[in-house]
């Protein structure tokens, strides 16, 4: 069985398309084509079973994807150990949250550079559904997200809890006359483009045990760091994001009740973590710890 055509059935089989599967092999999607049509008169078998518009894997397909996956992690595992703690990777594919990567990975990214300085980085904000999609298939090596990612192809490591609160800046409040009723003030809450207004959101607030006047929604969390330092309305914001202005006075932490957000890192289940990469995370973790010794 040649591994270059054990390769691209692999790719083919994680993405279900060839032309996908070209793209992440730097190939034409003939080739890919040529080199599965290869292994199935190796093997005696199909692989696939292809349509105009449809390509899946058969029983056989399946089997050996299974198989594939644990031959070529065993090959990644085996690269590294050779390799050493002395090399980084190549290249290393994040995903993340706006916050996560504006406030808590650039402390981390700066020690990784300092001990692996070859290591190219490629940045992505995703939500947790692309995230966990884009980790099963290989085209991302790290995701990070406020919530766990309940999937079994997954493993997630929980590296810690921001605390936030409710802030409202003083000219606000100035506004208001006084009056710190968390029920009296229009507030800022996140809600993605087509979101579920069942689902709980992110920031935390327990919208089911106390009232409050959402009046803007919006996906980005500066877009509500702005529209709390501006005056417009009150909002939650994890107190790392708002350090500077908190310790001016130019914003206050409101009493409510207790809040935060909890911080996940998910790589896929069985693919070897190399010590780059788990420098990454531990350095990451300990960014957390650090938020909270601040403030």
């Amino acid at each position: 069985m040649d591994l270059y055509q054990l390769r691209a059935f692999l790719e083919a089989a994680r993405a279900l398309n060839f032309t996908r599967a070209a793209e992440a092999l730097h190939v034409s999607p003939s080739a890919v084509s040529r080199s599965v049509s290869l292994l199935e008169r190796s093997v005696k078998t199909r692989l696939f079973a292809r349509t105009k518009r449809h390509v899946a894997l058969t029983s056989a397909g399946q089997s050996l994807k299974a198989r594939a996956e644990r031959i070529f992690d065993e090959v990644e595992r085996a690269g590294a150990e050779l390799a050493g703690d002395a090399a980084g990777p190549a290249e290393l594919r994040l995903a993340s949250r706006e916050m996560i990567t504006n406030y808590l990975l650039p402390g981390p990214l700066a020690a990784f550079k300092e001990r692996y300085p070859g290591t190219r980085f490629g940045l992505h904000e995703l939500g947790p559904a692309e995230m966990a999609a884009a980790l099963k298939n290989d085209r991302l090596d790290l995701g990070f997200y406020y919530t766990d990612v309940l999937d079994p192809a997954l493993e997630s490591r929980h590296l810690g809890r921001l605390r936030s609160h409710v802030y409202a800046s003083k000219a606000f409040l100035r506004a208001a006359g006084g009056v710190r009723d968390l029920s009296a003030f229009p507030f800022v809450a996140p809600r993605s483009f087509g979101g579920d207004p069942a689902v709980p959101r992110a920031d935390g607030f327990p919208d089911h045990r106390v009232k409050r006047d959402v009046r803007y929604e919006a996906e980005f969390l500066e877009t509500h760091r702005r529209f709390v330092l501006d005056g417009l309305c009150a909002g939650v914001l994890p107190d790392l994001v708002v350090e500077d202005e908190a310790w001016s006075g130019e914003v206050v932490a409101l009493k409510g009740p207790p809040l935060h957000r909890d911080v996940y890192c998910f790589t896929r289940r069985g693919r070897p973590l190399p010590k780059a990469t788990a420098f990454l995370i531990e350095s990451t973790r300990k960014a957390v710890l650090a938020s909270k010794r601040r403030l």
